[in-house]
């Protein structure tokens, strides 16, 4: 792969361009095409005489380089990627010279202002501008220059065998360059995508720019960089630069549907999927490992995990349920109490058509001591026998490394991190080194607390140590307000989940959110309706009889019917399969949410207002902040109110809570001032 560089070997474009385009095409070799200007690289992009190119685009010290948006501007390329490089600036020069001997340094222009405050300490040195940091120090390597020395990084020291007179000579420790990737043609977008560079120009006239920034906000865009761009020949005209990043990939889309009936003009240079400004990645002495190829999608350098591997269950190479191959499915009993009693389960469920994998608990953590903790490894070879029957593959919830070592000697097709283990990483971490090595299934159920982060961090423990069949569970969260239910499921924590990590298959457990076996079929849907990847229930031949959570388990035959009374949005169908005239209508209905979303937040606002208002009155009055029969009166209202409207009076009740809870809290703050 040819890649044209600003630069030469040991460069920062150089050691940026191997770290992106070498975890992109790994084991392909990557050919710099050295240039001497940003323009000549452009030139050799544009010409076909590289693939690509990497140009610097700002320094977090010397500011944006005007330059290269120029070119942007004029030169037909697109943004495919960025990457951060750290700067770290060193004085080199030829081996056995002293800080004494040197007399002249040679410095990018660029460089040279972040390191002025070395420089105005050395006085007796005389700065020469160098068209390129690398250059510089080969220059002075191949002329053999006594007395003159280099501003350049490790790599250019290594490589050119000069020494470091002077180490870090920057001016600010966390200095870091973003560079931009470039080719030809744009990116095929897709979710995996959440930021896009585009220039627009907006009319002259007040406001204009604010309405055009509005835009973004009501979209939930974040706005990450604003640069304003003269236009070459048309005096005191200026183009715009945005650096937009997003969470939902239709808030880009109709953010720039709306923005482009908005501005006069809008052209987007590159659609692409945010770089991580690693601040660490230089602090490396040698040249080979300088540019050593940083994977794009490690752990531990992205924050947001968006980075983890597709893992899509239909890729791990077991049978799948007969009905409804396009989801994971996953029954069997809470416990597995005897040989007899898994077995027949097992045969039942085998009999309905619908499972695909056999589920049953080996080790039970219960709440209070003294209950069935389950049989061990003496299930373990119960499940071998029911699987073995059967053909169903088999999966087991772990809570450490012994349980790990058993289910893999015993042939586990799947095991699962519980929710209770989810919640202490240094279990998950225990379970992730067990698990090194090894090509595991493995699906992590939510921790017992509303804390999407870490149910992630559980996901990224295991990825780190080289798992990619991973999936997730969502089986409720631990609330004081049940609702009627045994762990409510918070949807919105779900589909963040899912937001966050969409290549990550999500099943949902009904069992663990209803506590019981009504209710089961609703909760179902509403997960399938969410676009979760499949379904985890308790079955059990006789639940009545069953030694834990009885009141939850199915029979088998319940089970099948109510697998055939949801139903199934088949896996093809998804948005980017809809027809223009569909798409637009989608996307229509959906504007038309964001538009009463926004309305009701500033009725929200002014409601709050007049609380204030009603607030300042009882203080001047003496007035208690809460008023029970009032608050009873407005609920009862409220509630009456929605049902005549048909909405959902868990919705109401839910919503004014809320409400009154942000009434209080503003009518208690006027209290305590005075």
């Amino acid at each position: 792969m040819r890649i044209a560089i600003q630069g030469i070997a040991g460069s920062f474009h150089d050691i940026a361009a191997r770290r992106f385009y070498g975890a992109r095409h790994p084991g392909e070799e990557l050919q710099m095409v050295e240039c001497k200007s940003f323009e000549d690289t452009f030139a050799a992009l544009r010409s076909g005489q590289a693939d690509a190119a990497m140009v610097a685009i700002e320094n977090s010290i010397a500011g944006s380089i005007l330059g290269n948006y120029h070119l942007l501007e004029q030169n037909a390329v697109s943004i495919t990627g960025e990457v951060y490089v750290r700067i770290q600036h060193h004085l080199v020069a030829l081996p056995g010279q002293r800080l004494g001997d040197i007399h002249k340094v040679l410095g990018h222009p660029v460089a040279v202002p972040q390191c002025s405050e070395f420089l105005q300490a050395h006085p007796d040195m005389r700065v020469e501008e160098f068209f390129d940091t690398a250059s510089s120090a080969r220059h002075i390597q191949q002329n053999r220059l006594a007395g003159v020395a280099a501003i350049a990084g490790y790599g250019a020291a290594s490589l050119y065998g000069l020494e470091i007179l002077a180490e870090r000579i920057e001016n600010v420790e966390h200095n870091y360059t973003r560079f931009l990737a470039l080719a030809p043609a744009p990116l095929e977008i897709d979710s995996t995508l959440n930021k896009a560079t585009l220039s627009i120009r907006v009319s002259h006239r007040a406001g204009a720019l604010a309405e055009a920034l509005a835009i973004l906000k009501q979209h939930h865009i974040n706005l990450s960089k604003i640069q304003s761009v003269p236009i070459v020949d048309v005096p005191f005209e200026y183009a715009i630069h945005l650096d937009l990043i997003w969470e939902d990939l239709r808030d880009y889309r109709n953010a720039l549907a709306t923005l482009g009936e908005r501005a006069l003009e809008v052209c987007v240079l590159g659609v692409y999927r945010q770089g991580d400004s690693d601040l660490q990645s230089m602090a490396q002495h040698t040249y080979p490992s300088a540019l050593q190829a940083k994977p794009v999608a490690t752990v531990d350098d992205h924050p947001n995990a968006g980075f983890l591997p597709a893992s899509d269950w239909r890729d791990w190479v077991f049978t799948r349920s007969a009905h409804q191959p396009d989801f994971a499915l996953i029954a069997g009993p809470c416990s597995a109490e005897s040989e007899d009693q898994l077995l027949q389960t097992a045969r039942e469920l085998k009999a309905t058509g619908w499972p695909c994998i056999l589920r049953a608990g080996i080790w039970k953590p219960r709440t209070r001591a003294g209950g069935f903790e389950g049989h061990g490894i003496q299930a373990l070879e119960w499940l071998r026998e029911a699987k073995r029957e059967t053909s169903l593959p088999v999966a087991v919830e772990v809570a450490g490394a012994s349980h790990v070592e058993a289910c893999l000697a015993y042939g586990v097709d799947i095991v699962w991190v519980g929710a209770r283990t989810t919640g202490n990483p240094f279990s998950v971490q225990e379970i992730a080194d067990a698990l090194r090595g090894t090509d595991a299934i493995v699906l992590v159920k939510n921790p017992i607390s509303p804390d999407v982060d870490l149910w992630i961090g559980a996901i990224e423990r295991l990825a780190r140590a080289g798992l990619t069949r991973l999936g997730a569970i969502h089986r409720g969260f631990a609330s004081l307000n049940r609702s009627g239910l045994r762990n409510p499921p918070e949807w919105s924590l779900a589909l963040q989940f899912m937001q966050r990590l969409p290549q990550i298959p999500l099943i949902c457990d009904p069992s663990h959110i209803v506590g019981k076996r009504e209710g089961l079929a609703e909760i179902s849907q509403r997960a399938l309706d969410l676009g979760m990847s499949g379904l985890m229930l308790e079955v059990h031949h006789n639940p009545e009889e069953a030694w834990t959570d009885a009141s939850q388990q199915l029979t088998p035959s319940a089970y099948g019917e109510m697998m055939a009374g949801l139903t199934w949005r088949p896996a093809s169908l998804v948005e980017e399969s809809l027809d223009g005239e569909n798409w637009a209508k989608l996307e229509t209905l959906r504007s038309s949410v964001d538009r009463l979303d926004h309305e009701l937040i500033e009725l929200l606002a002014s409601r709050m207002k007049v609380v204030q208002q009603i607030g300042e009155y009882k203080k001047i009055h003496g007035l208690e902040v809460f008023q029970e029969n009032r608050w009873n009166a407005l609920m009862e209202r409220r509630l009456a109110h929605g049902e005549s409207l048909e909405l959902n009076p868990l919705l109401i009740e839910a919503l004014f809570e809320q409400v009154h809870h942000e009434s209080l809290r503003i009518q208690a703050k006027l209290r305590k001032t005075s």
